[in-house]
């Protein structure tokens, strides 16, 4: 599912990254700190922070390097805020429709565990297209991007669920030790427009390589999306699943998923990861931002400890325990929301076409009731997700018009290379 895709153009606060700390717009609070540290929640491979903004409580944000500026997509009905208004904007991005509604808001105060800051622009939509909150199956109220990564240098270690708030003038010399320390990867990164880019090479299901320019997008939960037409050598392999690849801004992308023989980034090789390969309705408002081959998500950097710095630009990258984890897609067919927030209440609101859900009769709007004779309610939403991306065998009953209808799932990977083991 693609979260993140919040892709437009937007004019930041310029912030002071050197000196006096007090002099920046975000910062920690206690001037003594040269590290804030806190805990977050690994949804679907994101990273969910709660942070309050003006008077109100808990906000929660995907800390998200594909947005340009904070923005709420959604609120409760036992949320609200005071905001300072300035005006109205129509945006765009992912997906197959127009643009949307949103208003602007500045001179706003951010708060997160340790962290303080004034003069934050905020944009909040009019309507709730990405639907964070049922996708994620907990509230999530937006994404948070720019403005806290120019800020600060940015470790986030997706194993423990940590994240570190490092002040820039504070770990300066720590990040120059770590870079000449071999345990790290340095990847040297652009940054255009709000938004940073690196390069890699991919060697294609046909052994040709090629080199592309990514758009890091740590707010969107896939591997790697690729433009075909962005590129003469872009080649989409012969063995794909045509699929839902996400939402976007400005509607639904479509695409076909196949697979890659290797990623390489600096020294780091990857095999046989998933790429998608979106249509050009989908991607057509952002296709040209950049000048950039695609996006690279957070399939790929939850294999790590990453530190973001915007400063430079640059980032490092460490492999965790995950880093050799197969690429996987949704073998299943089946894409779940859960419109009940923190119950496992999971309903299907896709069916991929031509899938083994569709094939064997499962249908959008059914209801899951057991898996393997056991209550769903056993299960989280990412165990649930892992198990539709793997290639198990299965029970599956749902809920239909009041009956209880039973299937067999036996799921296999249509994307497989040959050589690949």
């Amino acid at each position: 599912m693609v979260f993140g895709a919040v892709l437009f153009s937007l004019n930041c606060t310029k912030h002071v990254l050197e000196g006096n700390r007090e002099e920046r717009d975000i910062r920690i609070e206690k001037l003594h700190k040269g590290t804030v540290s806190m805990s977050f929640d690994l949804i679907n491979n994101l990273v969910v922070i709660p942070t309050q903004i003006n008077d109100s409580g808990d906000l929660y944000f995907i800390l998200d390097t594909g947005a340009g500026r904070t923005v709420i997509t959604e609120l409760g009905e036992d949320q609200s805020f005071t905001i300072n208004y300035e005006g109205d904007i129509e945006l765009s991005g992912l997906g197959n429709g127009g643009p949307i509604s949103a208003l602007t808001s500045g001179n706003n105060e951010i708060y997160l565990d340790g962290i303080e800051g004034e003069n934050h622009s905020v944009v909040l939509l009019m309507e709730s297209v990405l639907r964070l909150s049922n996708f994620m199956g907990r509230r999530v109220n937006g994404l948070m991007g720019y403005d806290i990564f120019e800020n600060f240098i940015v470790e986030i270690d997706y194993k423990s669920e940590k994240l570190y708030f490092h002040d820039p003038d504070y770990f300066k010399e720590k990040y120059e030790e770590k870079k000449k320390d071999k345990k790290w990867v340095y990847v040297p990164l652009e940054k255009h427009d709000y938004k940073i880019y690196m390069n890699a090479e991919i060697t294609q299901s046909d052994s040709t390589n090629i080199d592309v320019k990514l758009l890091i997008d740590s707010g969107a939960s896939h591997n790697i999306f690729l433009y075909p037409n962005s590129k003469e050598g872009i080649h989409i392999p012969s063995k794909t699943v045509r699929s839902y690849l996400g939402s976007g801004l400005s509607g639904e992308i479509y695409g076909d998923i196949g697979r890659a023989r290797k990623l390489s980034v600096n020294g780091l090789e990857l095999d046989y990861p998933i790429i998608a390969y979106p249509d050009i309705e989908g991607i057509r408002q952002v296709a040209n931002r950049g000048n950039r081959n695609g996006s690279i998500g957070a399939d790929f950097f939850r294999r790590f400890s990453v530190i973001f710095n915007y400063n430079e630009p640059s980032m490092l990258l460490r492999p965790n325990s995950d880093f050799k984890d197969d690429f996987s897609y949704n073998t299943s067919g089946l894409e779940i929301t859960t419109p009940f927030l923190r119950l496992p209440y999971y309903i299907v609101s896709k069916v991929r076409e031509n899938s083994i859900a569709e094939k064997i009769g499962i249908q959008a709007n059914d209801v899951l009731y057991e898996i393997n004779f056991e209550p769903v309610a056993k299960y989280s939403l990412n165990e649930l997700l892992e198990l539709f991306h793997s290639t198990r065998s299965f029970s599956v009953s749902v809920i239909r018009d009041d009956d209880i209808k039973f299937f067999h799932l036996r799921l296999k990977d249509e994307t497989e290379l040959k050589g690949q083991s």
